[in-house]
């Protein structure tokens, strides 16, 4: 199964991009924040586009669908990466970690809805096992400090951390449908021709409104130059990845193995901010690994 693979590349590639616009919260906006993962991303794209075209048939049709499905997804990561950035400023980073790996609980909800993803008990089990380990890393102390983990969980970062997971799997369905509207069965080309697409779309939108809005913003990217790059080349890799994946298989179970950025993120703390490890951590990532593997066995 590829697609595990792939989901866990890009799962690594996103807790470092995560990671990188939170250190940018203090100096930067959040759509100049948000403006980095695509803008600093497109050269990345565009090899990678130019890489794929080479394996691919001789010409893409770019249907009025793939055109509209292309813009919904890019306008939805948009909004959900802007919401995200902007629940860096009302709670840790660890609880907005949290609001966006429960986003398999909304993509699963949306995939049965509207897109025929229908799931086995064992597989709803697999989704609720996931976000219990989730909910278990995201618990502040060693001992459990729940009145604190409830404080920080308030009712408007409620409100924003569910809009955010409801915009990224809507997203993420849309990224499926882009790529099946070009009709190419080649997921190569058709995963780099959606990509390429969203973030030109995304650069354009978001560009034009810092030029009007928040045209300050720019001297202030020239200081950060360098972060904002990393941005854009993890955000990318980490899409090839994710993108690559929808395609094969459920969107849902792609969530799922993505609940192991958590882990990456427990990791990076501890090797590269020194922290050590809590008891939360080790059970909290115990269940997700569990969730993980109930799921790859029951498909």
């Amino acid at each position: 199964m590829p697609w595990v693979a792939l989901t866990i590349f890009a799962a690594f590639a996103q807790t470092i991009r995560t990671a990188l616009q939170k250190h940018l919260k203090a100096s930067l906006s959040i759509a100049s924040i948000t403006w980095a993962r695509s803008s600093f991303g497109i050269p990345v794209a565009i090899i990678y586009f130019l890489m794929a075209r080479h394996w691919g048939p001789p010409a893409i049709i770019l249907t009025p669908a793939f055109i509209a499905a292309s813009f919904l997804a890019a306008m939805f990561q948009m909004i959900g990466t802007f919401l995200l950035v902007w629940l860096f400023s009302h709670t840790n980073f660890t609880i907005s970690t949290l609001y966006a790996k429960t986003e398999v609980i909304p993509t699963a909800i949306i995939g049965a809805a509207f897109f025929g993803e229908q799931l086995s008990l064992l597989r709803v089990l697999a989704i609720i096992v996931s976000v219990c380990g989730v909910i278990i890393l995201s618990i502040p102390s060693p001992i459990g400090d729940f009145r604190r983990l409830l404080t920080l969980l308030s009712y408007k970062t409620a409100i924003i951390g569910t809009l955010s997971g409801v915009c990224f799997a809507f997203g993420s369905f849309c990224i499926k449908q882009a790529s099946y509207y070009l009709h190419v069965n080649q997921p190569l080309v058709s995963s780099a021709t959606t990509l390429l697409t969203m973030v030109i779309l995304q650069t354009i939108i978001l560009g034009g409104y810092l030029l009007i809005n928040e045209r300050g913003q720019l001297a202030k990217m020239k200081q950060n130059i360098y972060p904002m790059m990393a941005i854009g080349f993890t955000a990318i890799m980490g899409s090839i990845g994710w993108f690559i994946a929808f395609e094969q298989t459920h969107v849902v179970y792609v969530k799922i193995v993505g609940q192991i950025e958590c882990l990456f993120a427990i990791a990076i703390t501890h090797y590269f901010f020194k922290e050590r490890f809590r008891p939360t951590d080790i059970v909290g990532g115990i269940i997700v690994g569990l969730a993980i593997v109930l799921l790859i066995a029951t498909l």
